[in-house]
């Protein structure tokens, strides 16, 4: 796992300034890397650079940077593009790289718990053996086994879970005799979110990653007192400002350009390196680029005459994404009012419902509450049936209060992830940041990275500054 780098004892925050200019201004001589592709993962990228005194440009196809790290407002509501619930704040890769490069750092507010409901009865994660044993969403057969499974899942050390990256969650689980139907429904909802696909799917061994805390491995016997008493490792949060306030943070931070609306047509390569790009229809020469362009058009952009590299980018050009589809609910009044991260098990489809609002009181009006409910977009069905399919299937019956105050409504599909966690995309099977070509790195949630989401880019971000310190081209 890569850490981040230091910054150097001269970083000042004050002095950078991005700056937004046009194609036909840009001086390519005057930057040390173009970074293609303003997402999280070219961002972060750029941020870590100009901590280790690099001025970037960026070049981003939209009419704004960050891709799906975005927020604004919908009738007097803040909303992000998704929800972005962050796992692991107190010292998860994406909070440890906002702190390392940016001060202050941004605050982060910490949930209240999980609260998963099969129908008439909810309960939490159990973090202990005590807990498990009380657990209210099944009977004693299916606790008895949620210990066994859950026992051998906590003390389960990561090169063992490397064995079972190339079979589904659900096949590990029968091998493993763990087949109650209520466990394995409510793991799905967890891991869901994460891999993207139902756990018949998603790679075992990203599966295990997301239910044991990989972060902090730790010795058999450490492993057996959390068992025993517990512990409290599912630290997720929200960030106070949003994704709005905090994108607007890192541009302000970044030293270097950026010029909007502007397609990456080509990347040259030319005797084994790279000699630049082709920026809709303007030739730039540079010889080092980053490129956060997803990996499964960069075979169509990519131009050269090696064998080694057109496999290389045919290799990853199937790469399967997943979409979310999140909305957004202004309630006229406060319901839900607390920070727990709700789940919705049953009736189906599995949905997230949180209360942002909550977290910072800066998202609504001052009396309103704003209310999130996620889940994974279904194959073939319109955002009209995915509303009608969020709104109902049990949500009147338990969360009625939701429904009966609504003033403001607003439905999103965006990416969940750039690549399903489903064997074969795994963190251990993505390439990471180099590529054959000298000169030209990929960073992103398709490149590398462990987790899901900010966390994947962060650590991406991490993996190709490395390899530019490493390959000496900084």
């Amino acid at each position: 796992m890569w850490t981040c780098l230091s910054r150097p004892s001269n970083f000042s925050y004050e002095s950078q300034s991005m700056k937004q200019i046009t194609l036909d201004q840009v001086d390519p001589s005057h930057y040390d890397v173009i970074i293609t592709g303003g997402g999280a993962g070219g961002l972060l990228t750029a941020l870590a650079l100009t901590a280790n005194g690099k001025k970037v440009l960026v070049i981003e196809k939209e009419n704004r940077l960050g891709g799906v790290w975005h927020g604004y407002w919908v009738d007097g509501f803040r909303v992000d593009q998704g929800l972005h619930v962050i796992t692991r704040v107190t010292r998860g890769a994406f909070v440890r790289f906002l702190k390392n490069y940016l001060s202050p750092p941004p605050e982060f507010v910490i949930h209240d718990g999980w609260e998963f409901r099969v129908y008439d009865k909810t309960g939490p994660i159990p973090s202990s053996i005590g807990e498990t044993l009380r657990w209210p969403l099944t009977g004693w057969r299916g606790r008895l086994g949620l210990v066994r499974i859950g026992a051998k899942i906590k003390t389960m050390k990561l090169d063992e879970m490397k064995k079972y990256k190339d079979i589904s969650f659900l096949e590990f689980m029968e091998s493993r005799g763990a087949t109650n139907q209520v466990m394995l429904d409510v793991m799905q909802s967890a891991i869901y979110m994460a891999a993207g696909v139902p756990i018949s799917e998603a790679s075992a061994y990203e599966a295990l990653r997301t239910l044991k805390d990989t972060d902090r491995e730790s010795s058999k016997l450490a492993s057996a007192k959390r068992l025993i008493f517990g512990s409290s490792e599912y630290d997720e949060g929200y960030v106070i400002g949003g994704m709005e306030g905090l994108i607007k943070r890192v541009i302000e931070t970044i030293d270097g350009d950026y010029v909007l609306n502007a397609p990456v047509e080509q990347i040259h390569e030319q005797d084994g390196g790279i000699i630049g790009l082709t920026v809709a229809g303007t030739h730039i020469e540079h010889s080092t680029i980053v490129s956060n362009i997803p990996l499964w058009s960069m075979d169509k952009i990519v131009q050269s005459t090696l064998g080694t590299t057109q496999e290389f980018f045919e290799r990853w050009s199937t790469i399967e994404p997943t979409r979310g589809v999140t909305l957004w609910l202004g309630l006229n009044k406060t319901v839900i009012g607390d920070r727990k991260n709700r789940v919705l098990v049953h009736p189906n489809p599995n949905r997230w419902i949180v209360s942002i609002s909550s977290f910072d009181p800066s998202c609504a009006p001052k009396g309103k509450e704003l209310v999130a409910i996620a889940m994974i977009a279904e194959p073939g069905k319109s955002v009209d049936e995915h509303i009608s399919m969020m709104k109902g299937n049990g949500l009147a019956k338990y969360y009625p209060r939701i429904l009966d105050h609504i003033e403001m409504e607003h439905a999103q599909v965006s990416y969940a992830t750039r690549a399903k966690l489903i064997p074969g995309q795994t963190d251990l099977d993505r390439p990471g940041p180099r590529t054959p070509i000298k000169g030209l790195y990929i960073v992103g949630t398709d490149t590398s990275g462990s987790g899901v989401g900010l966390q994947q880019a962060a650590q991406s971000a991490d993996g190709a500054v490395h390899a530019l310190m490493e390959d000496a081209v900084i």
